[in-house]
């Protein structure tokens, strides 16, 4: 909450167009991951399928590189205000199909495709409006603040609305209730003043000389990583959380029909204690991080991480054996033993969350240097995309096969990995501190 203090600090909060866009940005990002969350319980009732929803997260990360450089310059040659308005009446729009056609396998990753294809141009008009409703000595806060909310935009929508509406409820009220917010965050853009492009003489060697310069500008991100290993083991560790949270989100319908015998909708007793965890984690940080440094909070984190991961890869084959043995093929009575310490285990895995990947967000932030910080981020989103892609893409038909015990496993080992590589380097940050 050190974003939200600052901002008040500053008056930022009694900036009229600022807060339109940082609602609008709260709204219509919470509605977004919502889409995708309900859509992988959708995907999982219907086909008992851990690849389709993989697949389903997969077409959420697709548009990204399809059209990302695309959306940039469309962004660049059009007025800010009239973008972000368009995307968010846009994905309302796009939602209309699944109340209209009905709640099959195709309509949903059409849906799914769809938002996030929008979704890829409203974020960098979202960022470009910034700079002109902000006031220049401001900026750093706000973008904190805009960060700040992104992720937890992420945790609201992905982790608590979807799936407790869809469990408490239906589909159909979550469909209106996601409309509902992209349409309200479409009026919120309304209210912001026009922002067009700025005047430039478009030419091939205009186009040229931007190209040489992007390429410039990775390459010296790059050699700025090689330089700075605090800064890459920092980025390494938010990628990997973004990758455990998309192949938990893609796994965690699965998790509930096979190990727990449940339905579907019922994974609400997975993500909610992950989210409650979340939550806790971040209150958890203001006190243990000044106590103990960001350096061992992240260490922990790994570790917790790592051992809450072999929970549940140990959780399946241990409720197969108990199942077999005492109530033929069901948990019986044991099943509310089963869903506590399922849910302690998710609920430590979300608090574990919140102690990688703040303390690493702050790591970044503090140790980069301004004329780099761009750039640096434009790499961390690739390596994030470019984490979540890969496994996505083998551990649906890996669970399929022989189940979500062994994906779980091979986490673990990869989380207690980078523990292991990254120690050198976060013992010698605690040294200097």
């Amino acid at each position: 909450m050190a974003e939200v203090r600052e901002a008040v600090s500053v008056g930022l909060l009694r900036n009229r167009a600022f807060l339109a866009v940082w609602a609008a940005q709260i709204l219509s990002q919470t509605a977004a991951n919502a889409v995708t969350s309900a859509l992988i319980i959708l995907v999982a009732e219907l086909t008992h399928s851990n690849t389709s929803s993989s697949f389903l997260i997969l077409s959420a990360i697709v548009p990204a590189v399809l059209f990302g450089i695309a959306a940039g310059v469309f962004v660049d040659k059009s007025d800010r205000r009239f973008v972000l308005v368009v995307t968010n009446a846009l994905r309302a729009v796009a939602i209309l199909p699944l109340l209209v056609w009905g709640q099959g396998v195709t309509t949903a990753y059409l849906v799914n495709f769809l938002v996030a294809s929008v979704t890829i141009f409203f974020v960098p008009a979202e960022s470009a409006t910034i700079p002109s409703i902000v006031r220049k000595r401001d900026l750093l806060i706000a973008n904190s603040l805009f960060t700040f909310t992104f992720n937890g935009a992420f945790l609201l929508g992905f982790i608590i609305l979807a799936p407790i509406v869809v469990s408490l409820f239906s589909f159909d009220a979550l469909w209106i209730v996601i409309g509902l917010m992209f349409g309200a965050a479409s009026l919120l853009c309304a209210t912001l003043p026009p922002s067009p492009p700025a005047p430039s003489g478009l030419s091939v060697a205009l186009a040229e000389r931007a190209v040489a310069e992007t390429r410039q500008g990775i390459a010296e991100a790059f050699r700025y990583l090689r330089q700075t290993p605090l800064v890459t083991w920092a980025m390494i560790y938010i990628a990997l959380t973004y990758t455990l949270v998309a192949i938990a989100g893609a796994l965690a319908p699965g998790f509930v029909r096979e190990v727990l015998k449940l339905g579907e909708r019922n994974v609400v007793v997975l993500v909610g204690p992950a989210g409650v965890g979340v939550v806790v984690g971040l209150a958890a940080l203001n006190i243990v991080g000044n106590r103990i440094g960001r350096s061992h909070v992240i260490g922990a984190g790994l570790l917790v991480t790592a051992a809450a991961l072999a929970t549940l890869a140990a959780a399946r084959p241990f409720a197969e054996v108990f199942s077999e043995s005492q109530f033929g093929g069901g948990l019986g009575a044991a099943l509310p033993f089963f869903i506590a310490i399922v849910s302690v285990t998710t609920f430590v895995f979300g608090l574990a969350y919140a102690f990688i990947t703040v303390p690493a967000m702050t790591l970044l932030q503090e140790s980069l240097r301004d004329d780099i910080r761009g750039r640096v981020f434009g790499v961390l989103n690739v390596l994030v995309s470019i984490f979540s892609f890969a496994p996505l893409i083998v551990v649906g038909p890996i669970a399929d096969v022989w189940g979500v015990a062994p994906v779980f496993v091979i986490a673990a080992v990869v989380v207690f990995g980078l523990w292991l590589g990254g120690r050198g380097v976060r013992s010698a940050k605690l040294a200097s501190e």
